[in-house]
């Protein structure tokens, strides 16, 4: 019995698909396993080269390649080279093809096409990642959002997963000494705005992890009265920009992405059901 196998994910595209049938037929068996993916192999060269490591590896190939003509040559070299190699989209192109009379169009890499939602999408996560914690506040006036939140109140996931969504949003750690800068007062009234807030109890829990006695101000006497003291400054900021206040103690991020959507009527919506 063998004590390992190793599965070669190939594509000529990203190679999403072919790795994730790979995980999911590897998983079923009580061995080790090894799964390594090989993106756009979209050459005759490329896929020579990915049987030979194979013979290498001793692996077994699963791939979706697109184009007939690399589809014909991966079995070729593969039985040449006495390696099994699984087309994992021939049956249900087949299949389809046969229901439909039709011909697929064999081109490579639609499901990541690169079209205005993509790139709305990508552009939107990476400004977010540009504008994390007060960076960059230069451009901070083309956020769709912003976000004002102590110190572990989830400020970046929650920014990341609205990003994830198409959004441009900035975030800005609210401290005791840090006044709000100007170009965030700028922006009152003009870019919706939202303030986290926690259980004060549980921000101690969450500060208490990183937090040293010499953290604190020289005119508090404790982490409970400086989580306090924060909070009430919070707040004050909070009402002085009209925000939209979200306790994050309890709701998961993608239940507070969904408040922040739906009261701002930004765009997107999204839920997962688990059954």
């Amino acid at each position: 019995m063998e004590e390992k196998i190793h599965v070669f994910a190939v594509s000529d595209s990203v190679g999403e698909t072919a790795e994730r049938i790979a995980v999911a037929s590897a998983i079923q068996f009580a061995i080790d396993r090894n799964i390594t993916r090989f993106s756009r192999v979209n050459k005759e060269e490329k896929v020579e080269d990915v049987v030979e490591k194979a013979v290498k590896e001793d692996a077994i190939i699963v791939y979706t390649l697109i184009k007939p003509q690399l589809s014909r040559l991966m079995d070729e070299k593969a039985n040449e080279k006495g390696i099994i190699a699984i087309n994992a989209l021939e049956p249900l192109l087949e299949a389809i093809k046969d229901k439909t009379n039709l011909e697929p169009s064999y081109k490579t890499g639609l499901m990541h096409q690169k079209d205005e939602h993509y790139f709305n999408r990508i552009e939107a996560i990476e400004w977010t990642i540009d504008h994390d914690n007060g960076q960059n506040l230069e451009t901070i006036h083309e956020a769709d959002l912003i976000i004002l939140g102590l110190q572990r109140t989830s400020k970046t996931p929650l920014s990341t997963h609205l990003a994830n969504l198409g959004l441009k949003v900035a975030n800005f750690n609210i401290e005791l000494e840090k006044d709000i800068p100007d170009e965030i007062i700028a922006l009152k009234g003009k870019v919706p705005m939202v303030g986290l807030t926690i259980d004060p109890d549980t921000l101690i829990e969450l500060r208490k992890e990183k937090f040293e006695s010499c953290d604190l101000p020289v005119d508090i006497d404790s982490l409970e009265q400086l989580v306090a003291e924060e909070l009430d400054n919070a707040y004050r900021i909070y009402k002085k920009f009209k925000c939209l206040v979200i306790d994050v103690t309890l709701d998961d991020i993608e239940e507070i992405g969904n408040t922040i959507t739906h009261k701002f009527k930004l765009p997107l919506k999204v839920s997962h059901s688990r059954l």
